[in-house]
Parts: C-alpha cells; structure tokens; sequence
C-alpha cells in the first residue's frame, strides 16, 4: 500500500517584458530576454533578394505569392528559446511593417500579411492583416503560448503581391518584437522508493529535477502517516537538471508495524516541495503489482511494488492495444512511486503496465 501527498509547486516568474527584440539597424541578431535566447532574422527560401535599406530597415523583395493565401517558403521567421531550467510564456508579438513604397502608383509588393507559429506547424494563422505603404505597428495578441520549454518560431508571411509600374515587390520591417516573461521550471520530485536492504536497514531513494543550488532537502519518517520526523538533512550544493539520491534509514522503530517516508525540499525562494508518501510494513513484499494509478495535471502518478530489484518496464498502451509510450526503469524490492509524463497524449482512456520478461500488472486509467 502507498498513502498519496500531492506534490506543492510554484514556478518562479520575471517580470512581464520584452523577450526578444529585432530592430534591423543593419544587423539581423535580436535582443533575447533575461530568460531566452533569440535567433537571427531570415527570409524564407522562396524571397530571393534580401537587404538593409539606409542601415533602419530590412526587406525581401521578389518571389512574394499574387494569390491570396500564403506562399510555403515566403516569409521572414525568427525564433525564441528558453534557457536550459526555464520556460517561456509568450503574450503577444509586436511587428511593424509595410509594403515598398516604390512605383507608379507607389505600393508594389505584398498587400497581405499573416502570422504563424512551429507550435501548430505553420498551418493556421495566429494574426494577419493589410500592409499599406507608410509603417503600421500591429500587436498579435496570443493564446495557449504557455509553457514553452522548447524552441518556437514565428513566420510573417507577404501574399497577395501586386507590382506596378516601376516598382519593387517587397516586404519592408522596421522592428518586430515579443513579449512575455520567463519562468523558473518548478522543482519536481519524480520519483520515490523504498525497499529494505540484506540488514532489514530501509534504503529510501529518490529523484528530482530542475532542483537549485542551496536548497535544504529532508528524508522524513512517521510510523502513522501523518505525524513526520526529520530523520536526515542536507544542502544540494548545485543546480542540476536532475539528480538521484538515496538514504539508509538504520534507525527503525523497533515496534512499529509499518513506517512512511517522505521528501521535503526547501528552496532558497521560499518555496516548499513535498513529495509521495511510500509505505513500508514491516516484512518483505513478495509480489509485484501496480497498486494504482493516478493522473494528475499532465503526469501520471503510479505505484509500483516489486518482489525484487530489477530493470522493469513500464509501458502505455491506448485501449485498442497500441503501444503509446514505453521505458525502463530499475526498481528497487518493494514500493516504487514514479511520475509519467502525458503531455504528448490526447485525453482519453489508456492502460500502464508493468514488465519483467512477463506482464506483472496493469491498471487503466483516464487522461
């Protein structure tokens, strides 16, 4: 058996602000936020000719689409990235543009332009509007940017091109800019266990990420589940990604039928992490079996009991047998809590097993 705590988190954010900026002052480098980086400005493949115009502007000129829908390789594209321990929350996009003001009468190039995003693959648009001949500044205002742990690029693509006599078909930028803030990923404890080892000592192990340098982290016992005693402290010297750890409780209880651990983590912020409680009785388990199985947020929560230590596997198949999501993972003899991540998986009903060359058990749930 496992009694369940829920993990407490908060992520740590910066203040709303510019996270990426390109003014196009002769170069093509952006300005990053405090928390990201930026690349480079482009025009896509399908503009052939690209320049600075007076050391304020920049421009692709040719290869912009008559019809009036966007051209797969004429755009200008840039991109944000959150450093390594931090996500991005990305509120709007700031562009100012026009079309070339060249011509007889003047106003050759695009007409139309439109916003798009890698998030969804470049198939919708987030913003569009028209480009006139002196510069607008539109705000695309976004939603579901949020949680951003990975690199997103943006497409501002120029359609519905005309040319008139004399003129230039070109999209023209003054300065495009994004806005937002940075975040902290919040510390998560991702697994706990415990097992005992050849004295009948209980080894009490754990993982975490994203955990900061100075945190204080505490092994707490309690033999009734809800009263808990510091049995062990220590200072994480480092900031990692991610960690194990492991404590040897020789100091039982000696009349206690069953003992609870659990993990604690206090950050410099303030901040308090708790973990899963993992139960031990107080006599080896002989069976292996999936005690349960519960989705929280976007992670499944599941408890995983083992007659011994081993390499196991721990699968996610859809109901219709399909396998979705696969790996494994050594577990120690007893009690294992783990976190799955569900974040690539549409809602729905799926089933987690566990293996060790034969099906040990499985448990279904709802996502």
């Amino acid at each position: 058996m496992c009694t369940m705590v829920l993990t407490t988190f908060m992520a740590i954010t910066g203040n709303g602000q510019n996270i990426g900026n390109w003014t196009f002052n002769n170069i093509l480098t952006g300005t990053a936020g405090t928390y990201n980086t930026v690349s480079n400005a482009a025009f896509g493949p399908g503009v052939p000719t690209v320049s600075f115009n007076g050391g304020t502007e920049y421009y692709g000129q040719d290869g912009w689409p008559t019809a009036a829908a966007p051209g797969a390789t004429d755009y200008l594209e840039f991109s944000l990235s959150p450093n390594a321990g931090y996500e991005l929350d990305i509120s709007s996009v700031t562009l100012t543009i026009r079309r070339s003001n060249t011509g007889s009468p003047a106003g050759s190039g695009p007409t139309q332009w439109s916003l798009r995003s890698s998030l969804d693959g470049f198939t919708s648009n987030i913003g569009s509007g028209s480009l006139v001949l002196t510069y607008n500044t539109y705000v695309v205002n976004l939603t579901g940017f949020h949680q951003i742990y990975t690199t997103v690029t943006f497409r501002l693509y120029g359609y519905s091109a005309v040319v008139n006599s004399g003129g230039f078909s070109r999209l023209v930028a003054d300065n495009i800019s994004v806005q937002g803030i940075g975040s902290l990923l919040p510390l998560s404890i991702t697994g706990i266990q415990a097992a005992f080892d050849n004295n009948r000592n209980i080894k009490v192990q754990w993982q975490a990420s994203n955990i900061r340098a100075n945190s204080t982290v505490h092994v707490e016992r309690s033999v009734n589940g809800t009263d808990f005693t510091d049995i062990h402290t220590f200072t994480e010297q480092e900031s990692k990604a991610a960690a194990s750890y492991n404590y040897t409780d020789a100091s039982l209880p000696a009349d206690a039928q069953a003992v609870y651990y659990r993990i604690k983590i206090n950050e410099p912020s303030g901040w308090t992490y708790v973990s899963w409680l993992v139960k031990m009785n107080n006599k080896s388990e002989k069976w292996g079996q999936i005690n349960y199985a519960s989705v929280q947020a976007q992670s499944l929560l599941t408890s995983l009991q083992v007659p011994e230590r081993g390499m196991y596997e721990v699968s996610i198949h859809a109901l219709n047998g399909m396998l979705l999501q696969k790996r494994f993972v050594e577990l120690q003899g007893g009690i294992n809590v783990l976190t799955l991540p569900l974040n690539q998986l549409a809602h729905g009903v799926y089933t987690v097993s566990l293996y060790n060359n034969q099906l040990i058990g499985s448990k279904r749930f709802v996502y």
